[in-house]
């Protein structure tokens, strides 16, 4: 039956009203920053294993870790945020017990308990990778957990690959966000979706700018380059290898990746009190 005029053009206007907000993100007048507007964040990552609890072992590489962090970084330039790998840390989870009562409900209030304690610290974000639990990721406060196996709905315009957009996910909570009801949002629940608003960019900057271990880009340079002169390398280079990250392409950060270079490709081995070492 052939619809008239009329029907069709009322037809259109209730898919517009119901998938209008669903197909465009809000991302009109969001701030574009430069590197000294920029903030860097330290993030450790834990890689857990388990002996006889599958769910607890991760199966990603350091190879793995490098791909999310630049896809990330790369979500997280809409804030002007970069968040760079104060280490990377492999052990052994702590009450595999849990593993056992990893996807099944009410698992998420145990999770914290997986931690060793000799890696812990308050200095930073931790973010553990596992194998399985009942959600995608979840921020518990203390640390944000996500599983290896997440699954995403593919939303138009949406990340390629779930890791980095849950990890990313995950971190807006961290920096205050909550959910957000348009798919095409990096805080909306279980979508590829990455796009961050204005407001939601102000409230992070905000939220960042309360953790004194965040600082300004263009401070960390300074001090670099302070050292640099003073003729301390080692100090120097691990100071551009924190800068390193940031997902701009211009001449200042070109010569700030070449001097960080000559530092180790891996993170840096830290030291458990008990003298022996991790990374």
């Amino acid at each position: 039956m052939c619809k008239s005029p009329a029907h069709v053009f009322v037809f259109a206007w209730v898919l517009l009203m119901v998938l209008g907000p669903l197909a465009k993100a809000d991302t009109t007048n969001r701030p574009v920053f430069t590197f000294d507007e920029y903030l860097l964040a330290p993030l450790r990552i834990h890689l857990l294993s388990a002996t006889n609890a599958p769910a607890i072992q991760t199966t990603l590489t350091e190879s793995d870790i490098a791909r999310i962090l630049k896809k990330l970084n790369g979500i997280w330039s809409q804030a002007g945020i970069c968040f760079w790998l104060e280490s990377l840390v492999r052990e052994e989870a702590v009450h595999q017990e849990i593993g056992s009562l990893l996807g099944k409900p009410n698992d998420l209030s145990v999770m914290l308990k997986l931690r060793p304690e000799m890696t812990m610290a308050t200095n930073l974000f931790h973010l553990y990778y596992i194998k399985d639990f009942s959600a995608n990721g979840v921020y518990l406060g203390a640390a944000m957990f996500v599983k290896d196996t997440a699954t995403l709905r593919a939303v138009p315009g949406g990340i390629d690959e779930p890791l980095p957009r849950v990890s990313s996910h995950e971190l807006g909570h961290a920096l205050s966000l909550q959910h957000h009801t348009n798919v095409m949002h990096l805080l909306a629940r279980g979508t590829t979706g990455t796009n961050l608003d204005a407001t939601e960019i102000y409230q992070t900057r905000a939220a960042a700018g309360k953790f004194p271990w965040i600082e300004p880009a263009s401070s960390v340079l300074k001090r670099a380059e302070d050292f640099d002169r003073a003729g301390k390398q080692d100090n120097a280079r691990k100071l551009y290898q924190m800068l390193a990250p940031i997902p701009l392409d211009e001449p200042l950060l070109r010569r700030v990746r070449k001097r960080a270079t000559s530092l180790p490709t891996t993170p840096t081995t830290h030291s458990r009190p008990d003298g022996s070492s991790f990374r």
